[in-house]
């Protein structure tokens, strides 16, 4: 399945869980539908050209670009303490991302990655954004043991 697929999915698996099992308001109903879709999109990050995984690139070559900013500014060391500090924060993202991505379809579509998503879910924004999580990562999990690839 492609990410759009996911996310339409999650989305509609949050809606309904939002009203059916949660009767929430609209305003509610809306966040935990939002909440569903973004986690619907989270196991497909163990794969380099996911949706989710490009998304995730964006943004940690952002905070490497802030990051090398700040600490090559703040240090006064101008323009070469700052790509100085991008490489070796670039060598280092690198490193990390070849060290740890799983492969597909491998502890990420797992149960257990879900437990560990909705606990830490829990612990960080309480339990509606957890059971959001949980809803759209396990709405994930099951349209892609639903519909097998050819």
């Amino acid at each position: 399945m492609d990410w759009k697929s996911h996310l339409l999915i999650g989305l509609s698996s949050g809606a309904l869980a939002a009203a059916l099992v949660f009767h929430a308001a609209a305003q509610e109903a809306f966040l935990f539908a939002i909440a569903s879709g973004a986690s619907s999109l989270l196991p497909d990050l163990d794969m380099r050209k996911s949706k989710a995984s490009s998304v995730l690139s964006a943004a940690v070559f952002a905070l490497i670009i802030g990051a090398a900013l700040f600490l090559s500014y703040s240090q006064g060391r101008g323009t070469e303490g700052f790509f100085l500090f991008a490489a070796l924060l670039f060598l280092a993202a690198l490193a990390l991302d070849l060290l740890l991505r799983p492969r597909h379809r491998g502890i990420m579509h797992s149960l257990a990655f879900l437990a560990l998503l909705s606990s830490i879910s829990l612990l960080l924004f309480g339990g509606f954004f957890a059971c959001a999580a949980a809803v759209g990562y396990f709405s994930h999990l099951a349209s892609d043991f639903c519909i097998k690839p050819a």
